[in-house]
């Protein structure tokens, strides 16, 4: 679960956040003379820097980091100019020398890094693919924090053709995914033909300012907080990622859970709004009434400029073009990752399964859609490179839920539904993966009599 910061230690990061904000001089691009090096440190600013001499070659996503982030968006020239400030407390159990920071403005932007600073202090950082490799300049123990300012340019691409649909302005809208720089471990962006190359912590805290050269009515993960001119502001709170799109001309349906406990907002320029709000305000009710509560106020539904439907914290994707009888399943889809992805995280590049299998069960469960896999049946806990791009989908997504819903039926439906509850209540805003979830399931089995290692291990060899 999130470890809450004392009252004191929040105080003075903020301070120091806010000072490194300002040494970034957060006015328009175009107005902006940026000093040769900032000149803020943690010396200067009253803080003690944590880090010590020495080195020992170990880095961690077991870290706590809150994200202030202010980016300067230019729709004409497809640039984005985001200067991020992050407070890392260690969380890790060990010592660390270095941050693994994920941003997709690495594999698909040309990022160029502008300033890169620790303490206030000027460090040499390696872009690598869609990783940040950011040295600490020593060692930074178990339980202290570090401030890391990251300042990059980069460029949107023109198309949404291939993987630019993650990081494009095309066809009207911007679709900017995992451009934050944010805790991770090292992974290759180009190293599978499908999936989510992404596995990202929980940050208790992200605050994003965004500035256009024109208006832009954003959908974003987190709720809006206050506009000035062509600024605004978003927070979000427990999420893992924080990801957005924009238009000038978005059209805007709002409606509310069955419950009424969250904002539901729909954004599109071409796509049925009233449809995608139906099924993701229904898909919710259902998904709550097994599972748990939806965790968050407000939930986006968004087109996106193309490419595939994607999840994020509160927001999802729903790509332009998308015809009528398919957007029940991407609607339903994205909806339930905000349960599996969102609440419980997973390694997305190694264990595809505890994620997309699970999500794509309950929609197919939602919509009563099952059906026969298009591919021969292959094993499930596969990493997303060991799958041809031909049969991802149907091994992992569509194999992967009949193997769920072949236990649900086996176990019953009481037996079933509790297990993905206890999986889920154990695991929330943090990590869970293949193995817990079906171990989870193995407890309902073993209390209905119904023997499943034998498919466990024939699906599941890694594991059993």
């Amino acid at each position: 679960m999130t470890v809450i910061k004392p009252f004191a230690v929040r105080l003075l990061a903020s301070l120091l956040v806010t000072t490194l904000l300002m040494t970034g001089t957060f006015v328009p691009a175009e107005a902006r003379p940026l000093p040769a090096q900032h000149t803020t440190s943690a010396a200067q600013s009253g803080a003690r820097s944590a880090i010590v001499e020495g080195s020992v070659d170990r880095s961690s996503i077991d870290l706590e980091a809150t994200y202030e982030v202010q980016a300067d968006l230019d729709w004409a020239a497809r640039t984005i100019d985001a200067r991020t400030a992050l407070t890392v407390r260690n969380t890790s159990g060990g010592s660390i020398d270095r941050l693994e920071l994920n941003s997709l403005a690495g594999a698909l932007g040309a990022m160029r890094i502008q300033d890169a600073r620790v303490d206030g202090q000027p460090v040499d950082v390696d872009v690598i693919d869609q990783t940040i490799l950011v040295p600490l300049g020593g060692v930074l123990p178990a339980g202290e924090s570090v401030h890391v300012f990251i300042r990059y340019t980069a460029t949107f691409r023109s198309t949404s053709t291939g993987r630019n649909y993650f990081f494009t302005r095309s066809d009207g809208i911007l679709s900017v995914h995992r451009w934050i720089p944010w805790i991770s471990r090292q992974t290759p962006f180009w190293s599978a033909e499908r999936g989510d190359p992404f596995t990202t912590a929980v940050s208790p805290e992200v605050r994003v300012t965004l500035t256009a050269d024109r208006h832009l009515i954003y959908a974003t993960t987190g709720a809006p907080t206050g506009r000035q001119g062509n600024s605004q502001t978003f927070v979000a709170r427990d999420v893992r990622d924080f990801n957005l799109t924009a238009a000038p001309d978005f059209g805007k349906l709002t409606g509310r859970s069955v419950d009424g406990d969250t904002k539901i907002v729909v954004y599109s320029r071409t796509l049925p709004r009233d449809m995608m709000l139906d099924y993701a305000r229904r898909s919710m009710a259902a998904f709550e009434d097994r599972i748990g509560q939806y965790p968050y106020a407000r939930f986006t539904v968004t087109e996106s400029s193309g490419g595939v439907a994607m999840e994020s914290p509160g927001h999802i994707w729903i790509p332009r073009g998308t015809p009528d009888w398919n957007l029940p399943s991407l609607v339903v889809h994205e909806t339930g990752h905000q349960w599996f992805y969102g609440v419980v995280g997973n390694d997305q590049v190694s264990e595809p399964f505890a994620d997309e299998a699970m999500t794509e069960f309950l929609t197919r469960w939602f919509l009563g859609q099952f059906r026969a896999s298009r591919c021969d049946k292959d094993r499930l806990d596969r990493g997303i490179a060991g799958y041809d791009a031909s049969c991802f989908y149907e091994v992992v997504f569509v194999q992967g839920a009949t193997f769920i819903d072949k236990l649900r039926k086996d176990v019953g439906d009481g037996r079933f539904w509790s297990a993905i509850r206890d999986y889920w209540n154990a695991n929330q805003f943090e990590f869970g993966g293949t193995f817990a979830l079906l171990q989870a399931l193995r407890v309902a089995a073993d209390q209905a009599g119904v023997q499943v290692y034998s498919r466990y291990s024939s699906r599941f060899p890694r594991y059993y």
